[in-house]
């Protein structure tokens, strides 16, 4: 349970449409140390967290903290970029990159272990991205997207794909 007075750090909204908060507060792990806590809600002000919150800060407040974290987020990546761009060309093999990126996929397709925890969070993500295209949010074949949703290994993933989208 989120207990926001006098602990909390922040707030931010977490999408462009400022439907959801991301709070952060002061909180003690299970051994009892102070740890910082992330909860999220909805902006409902029929919400008990939302309420909550709003005794603590404002939505100007929330936009605020909202409008500086990606001032620092825009400046970080600033930095990586031209770091990225003046490093020596030895540092970028497109090569090397094409090597480990076509291993990667052919051990996550053809390799595919149900058990390992990374390649199952690659396929969640997987599933995402499909889910964010315009052509699959779009697409009136609701079978074809359950199949997406109930695959169990990344090729059946990509065949139902590919029948959403009218490839198959």
């Amino acid at each position: 349970m989120a207990e926001f007075k006098d602990k909390l750090i922040e707030a931010y909204f977490t999408n462009n449409e400022k439907s959801t908060i991301c709070a952060i507060y002061k909180g003690t792990n299970d051994k009892g140390k102070d740890v910082a806590v992330e909860h999220h809600l909805v902006v409902d002000p029929d919400d008990y967290y939302y309420q909550e919150l709003m005794k603590e800060l404002t939505i100007e407040e929330i936009e605020e903290h909202t409008q500086k974290r990606l001032e620092v987020y825009t400046e970080n990546l600033k930095k990586l970029v031209k770091k990225w761009a003046l490093a020596e060309p030895t540092d970028w093999d497109p090569k090397s990159v094409d090597k480990i990126v076509n291993h990667r996929m052919i051990k996550f397709v053809f390799d595919w272990d149900k058990d390992d925890k990374q390649m199952q969070e690659l396929m969640f993500r997987m599933k995402l991205r499909i889910f964010e295209k315009e052509s699959v949010k779009d697409s009136k074949n609701q079978d074809a997207k359950a199949l997406i949703r109930k695959a169990e290994e990344p090729i059946d993933v990509l065949i139902a794909y590919a029948r959403v989208i009218g490839k198959i």
